[in-house]
């Protein structure tokens, strides 16, 4: 019996092995096929509408993600960058096969007010070459509708609506809870309008806080009334109107929210989704059961050409998140990285001037300082710097920003908060109050120093507060410096205040308003170049990370996030261009703006993951007061 039992556990071990090994070797060549297969090529029907499709929250630059998400999907559309979106309207204007557009907004979650407007232009220049837009939505929120706004004929929903809150917001203020704590936070700064703290510190918004963000609501504000009800024949005053008085238009319409849209003229037609697909195909026709369509990231990748390096390059780096020290993903600003990447492109000898993208509310000062050190750098080689302000370039992204050669911003970019502020929260009461003693011996009085455990002494506070005040100092110099402004008149309009893209131009802290592609065309003019080439600075991928993006595209895992466009729209193609890379353009190293469509990479390291001294210094210098 025991010879049997052992025969049966040495085939049950050696059947174990020979299933292993062959599982093992099935999954490799499965992983090599659909590694090295490829997508089909995709072509661009004729006489078809392109799907405009933006999703998620419009970004400057795609974050990467962890693979795990991408076996399972994500739980929320993934965020559409805003130079695609872009990209697909301007080619498509000029592109005979495109013959109409079709706007599909319902898993657009968020656009902000710089995004509005620079969108809004693109949409306003692919109308103005006589093809029509169409826009469907079950519901239009802000943002939605100010981008459907542009559309020929929007239809809405039976059961749908369209909400204009104007813009607003609440903070919650725990003064009395950290009370009840007995957890003390010591707040140094300098600006009176450098208001991050105050939710530590107070239990309502202080005067000069308040002041400061209803100026800023009411330009944002302004704004938005000021381009989106033209596009609907409507005056501002009419699109406020329907705001203030949208209670009462409800009710006079038995509740119907559908029908407050359409008898307020914000929308031309109630109808279902149906309805819509058969009017868009009786302009472009049908094909496979709904109108003839092409997905704007199908349609990008499409028409991407692969073009011969030039001799004359404008490079552009995007700078996106907070602002803080060290090498860090995309959708964070680190200094070691945006530096390298400034870096790069001072030994590129065919790059002969520099943008750099900023959508920062602020960060770290001694980080901030890097990147600007680097851009200096840059310049000094006799080649030109120039800032793009994207939705926000506050605080450290201003910092950043101050010494450049030229700084466009959109009317509606958030930008300024030129002011320090630093925040320790120390429990030395807390602890007492528990019980809880806590004693040592050190050398100095400096040993102590930032341990939240001891409490905040006068020497402590003193030296955090020197900080303080010499990182301000330094910061309205270089602003004095950079734009030539006197420093009386810095420290004046500095503050910690807040100003609009176009506020900053009357006070002379960006020189022009314009998008991106404005601001690489007045890069190229400092340079004296009549022609250039656009190349995307990024981090180049590890082989690793490419073996695993063209593995992904190739098993079409991305295919699950597009198809809420099926959905809506009807036949969508089941392969979504912008989900395929090519590996070999990767390895070519072409622009990555031009083959990074829907990137996903490996990345282990969280934002937050920092020792805890560069914690303790992010704490004391961070510079950003607004987070919008």
């Amino acid at each position: 019996m025991k010879k049997l039992l052992s025969f049966l556990g040495r085939m049950i071990d050696a059947v174990r092995v020979v299933l292993g090994r062959l599982i093992f070797l099935l999954i490799v060549g499965v992983v090599l096929f659909l590694i090295f297969s490829g997508p089909e090529p995709l072509t661009v029907p004729e006489q078809s509408a392109l799907v405009w499709a933006p999703s998620g929250t419009i970004t400057e630059q795609r974050s990467r993600v962890n693979p795990a998400d991408l076996l399972v999907g994500p739980a929320l559309p993934q965020n559409s960058v805003l130079q695609d979106l872009v990209d697909s309207l301007t080619r498509a204007r000029t592109d005979e096969r495109i013959t109409a557009l079709v706007m599909d907004l319902e898993n657009l979650l968020g656009v902000s007010p710089a995004h509005i407007e620079i969108l809004g232009d693109a949409l306003a220049d692919f109308k103005a070459s006589g093809k029509l837009i169409y826009a469907y939505g079950d519901y239009f929120s802000q943002g939605q509708y100010a981008l459907a706004s542009y559309a020929d004929t929007i239809t809405l929903h039976p059961m749908g609506s369209v909400m204009i809150t104007g813009y607003g917001g609440n903070q919650l203020f725990v003064r009395d809870l950290l009370d009840k704590l007995n957890i003390n936070v010591h707040v140094f700064r300098v600006g009176e309008f450098k208001s991050a703290a105050e939710p530590f510190t107070r239990m309502d918004m202080s005067d000069e806080a308040r002041a400061d963000a209803q100026n800023l609501l009411g330009e944002l504000w302004s704004g938005f009334l000021t381009r989106v009800a033209p596009n609907r024949e409507r005056s501002p005053g009419e699109l406020q109107e329907y705001a203030n008085r949208f209670p009462e238009l409800l009710t006079a319409a038995g509740g119907d929210m559908s029908r407050v849209a359409f008898e307020q003229g914000l929308v031309d037609n109630i109808a279902g989704v149906d309805s819509f697909r058969r009017q868009v195909a009786a302009s472009v026709g049908t094909d496979n059961g709904s109108f003839r369509q092409i997905h704007f990231e199908d349609y990008l990748n499409a028409t991407d050409r692969l073009m011969p390096p030039m001799n004359d390059q404008v490079a552009v780096i995007v700078a996106q998140g907070t602002i803080v020290p060290g090498d860090q993903p995309q959708g964070v600003i680190g200094a070691d990285t945006v530096s390298e990447l400034v870096r790069m492109a001072q030994q590129d000898g065919a790059v002969k001037a520099l943008v750099l993208r900023i959508d920062s509310p602020g960060g770290a000062a001694l980080a901030s300082e890097e990147i600007r050190v680097a851009l200096t750098q840059f310049q000094q080689s006799g080649r030109p710097v120039v800032v793009s302000m994207g939705s926000t370039a506050a605080s450290g992204g201003y910092w950043i920003a101050a010494t450049a050669d030229r700084i466009l911003a959109s009317s509606t970019t958030i930008t300024g908060s030129i002011g320090v502020i630093g925040m320790i929260p120390t429990f030395e009461e807390a602890l007492d109050s528990l019980g809880i003693g806590v004693d040592g011996v050190s050398t100095t009085e400096l040993s102590r120093v930032g341990d939240p455990l001891t409490g905040m002494d006068d020497v402590v506070s003193t030296i955090y507060q020197s900080t303080i005040d010499d990182a301000y100092q330094r910061f309205i110099q270089l602003v004095s410096d950079g734009r030539d402004i006197p420093l009386a008149e810095v420290d004046a309009l500095a503050q910690g205040r807040v100003w609009t893209g176009a506020q900053a131009l009357e006070l002379g802290l960006v020189d022009e308003l314009g998008d991106l592609e404005q601001a690489i065309a007045s890069a190229a003019d400092l340079a004296g170049l009549q022609t250039w080439q656009n190349v995307y600075m990024e981090r180049p991928l590890s082989f690793g990370e490419q073996m695993l993006i063209q593995m992904m595209d190739s098993m079409g895992g991305a295919q699950v996030l597009s198809q809420w466009a099926g959905a809506l729209i009807g036949n969508v193609p089941a392969v979504v261009a912008g989900q395929s890379l090519d590996m070999s353009r990767v390895l070519a190293g072409l622009p990555a703006h031009e083959v990074r469509r829907w990137q996903a990479m490996m990345d282990l390291v969280l934002p937050g993951n920092y020792p805890a001294q560069r914690l303790r210094t992010l704490m004391v210098c961070d510079i950003c007061a607004l987070t919008p």
